[in-house]
């Protein structure tokens, strides 16, 4: 019996038009290019690396164009890849390639120039990943995207890899010291995180850090957000994400406290946090009744942190506190472009 043979004599234009059917459907992180205007970051990003001060008199390779190697990080953020993969997965796929704006045989960044990338966002404190999110939000204000009738304020955690500790390693890490031997300049000790904290809502350990966001209630975009240990309770942070602009303010029972009461009445804004019960005082049959109706508007912000899960941003590679926020600011960016590209279908 004879069967189909899948191998022909292959040459340049059938490599082309292989290229041009794998391309011409857009899907995945190419919806992205046609509703965002990269070169919005431009500016941002060469001030932010100090290319817009470079001397290119003074010689040396220049550097990999900074939107390009944005680009990079979403779409390393977006399918989850480490530095290496990265940079395989861009000179294997046709798909990646058409993303990025690039052709079979142009250079490609590789492992170490997405690292070096990532790390001068934010040298020197530079912070560089919240201020590319807060430029990607000043459009979508701009554009109307932001609705400001109601804000969501949740957190989700984000895990790092775990450490193994002796206890009293830990009591020390806790009180924001470093162990003898741990020390950053030490190689043990740059293994070593000491800046996540262990912490346990209902039956789940968590180890890492915290992604508090407000987001948007009518189109489920992040507007700010503010990263923490794991250990920081969710109404600690409250202050720090509300602001003049919100007129109502809904969140679920963590977040009840006369400290929250009093600064929402501070600010002008509606409270909408979920009744909560406490020992010896259950919740009435009108509390009840008023806390599922708050719940439906409420619930749309774990719909964000449901969609960062499918994306796999509640888990970190790196170790640290700066490498964390950079982590998770560019989760946040990532979604937003994500969502943006949902909403403008």
């Amino acid at each position: 019996m004879k069967y189909r043979n899948p191998k022909k004599d292959s040459d340049l234009f059938s490599m082309i038009d292989h290229q041009r059917e794998i391309t011409q459907t857009v899907r995945g992180i190419n919806k992205l290019n046609d509703v965002i205007d990269w070169e919005l970051f431009r500016s941002e990003l060469e001030s932010l690396l100090g290319y817009d001060n470079r001397d290119p008199s003074k010689g040396g390779r220049p550097p990999f164009d900074p939107v390009l190697m944005l680009k990079v990080l979403v779409l390393q953020k977006y399918h989850n890849l480490s530095d290496e993969q990265t940079e395989f997965q861009i000179g294997d796929r046709f798909s990646f390639m058409q993303f990025l704006g690039l052709q079979p045989g142009d250079s490609v960044p590789d492992e170490k120039t997405i690292w070096d990338f990532k790390q001068l966002l934010d040298k020197d404190g530079r912070d560089g990943a919240r201020k590319l999110f807060a430029c990607f939000a000043s459009q979508l204000s701009d554009e109307g995207m932001i609705a400001r009738e109601g804000s969501l304020v949740d957190a989700s955690f984000v895990d790092a890899p775990r450490q193994r500790n002796t206890r009293e390693q830990n009591a020390q890490i806790k009180e924001g010291e470093r162990p003898e031997g741990l020390e950053p300049d030490t190689a043990k000790g740059r293994q070593k995180d000491c800046d996540a904290r262990w912490t346990k809502k209902n039956t789940e350990t968590h180890y890492g850090y915290k992604n508090h966001a407000k987001v948007d209630a009518k189109s489920k975009l992040v507007v700010s957000y503010k990263s923490t240990a794991a250990n920081v309770h969710d109404s600690q942070v409250l202050e720090d994400l509300i602001d003049d602009e919100d007129e109502a303010v809904f969140a679920d029972s963590a977040y009840k406290s006369e400290s929250s009461d009093e600064l929402l009445l501070e600010k002008n804004c509606q409270n909408f946090i979920l009744f909560k019960a406490r020992r010896g005082h259950p919740l009435t049959a009108e509390e009840v009744a008023t806390n599922k109706l708050r719940s439906r508007i409420r619930v749309r912000c774990e719909h964000i942190f449901g969609r960062m899960s499918q994306m796999a941003l509640d888990r970190l590679r790196s170790i640290g506190l700066v490498r964390a926020n950079q982590h998770i600011g560019l989760s946040n960016l990532v979604y937003n472009m994500d969502r943006y590209a949902f909403l403008c279908k």
